[in-house]
């Protein structure tokens, strides 16, 4: 049940920062889709590895999406990111990262951690095939679910048998 159990992390959250790494592959188009549905009526902002496209033809709004490695003669979605990321202490923040590997470490891996780590209302989950662990210092507060996200997220959590509370 623990896709269930990530609907309801998401519902129940008043912000909702997703980082898309690196090892996203496969139906890229329907995941995109089901993310949008996740978001849905949520504040949101995304932060991506991947590009931009796919995201905004899924519903994501172009203003809630930071895609730093393809912006980067463009600062103002990054800009618009931390100025989001200021308003997010002390709220109750999902932090939701899907795919994020050790590719650009610095750019989503390391600042979401520690970004769960200053707000003690946030809770954090970490999707990934491989790299699926948290920190010490966020474990408490955190989901990690050893799956590929794509099929995690496209299949509705089917055969969720590698998770961590």
């Amino acid at each position: 049940m623990i896709y269930m159990e990530l609907i309801e992390k998401i519902r129940t959250a008043n912000l909702v920062l997703v980082g898309l790494g690196e090892n996203l592959t496969g139906d890229m188009e329907h995941f995109y889709k089901s993310l949008s549905v996740l978001l849905k009526g949520k504040d949101y902002f995304v932060v991506t590895l991947k590009e931009r496209a796919g995201l905004e033809q899924a519903g994501i709004l172009p203003e809630q999406i930071a895609a730093p490695l393809e912006d980067t003669k463009d600062t103002g979605s990054w800009e618009r990111y931390l100025h989001w990321l200021g308003f997010t202490l002390n709220q109750k923040l999902c932090i939701l990262e899907l795919g994020v590997g050790f590719a650009h470490p610095s750019v989503i891996r390391f600042p979401f951690e520690k970004t769960c780590y200053f707000n003690q209302k946030s809770i954090f989950i970490r999707i990934h095939e491989t790299f699926s662990q948290l920190s010490a210092e966020i474990a408490e507060r955190g989901i990690t679910i050893q799956k590929d996200p794509v099929l995690f997220l496209t299949s509705d959590g089917e055969a969720e048998d590698d998770c961590d509370h």
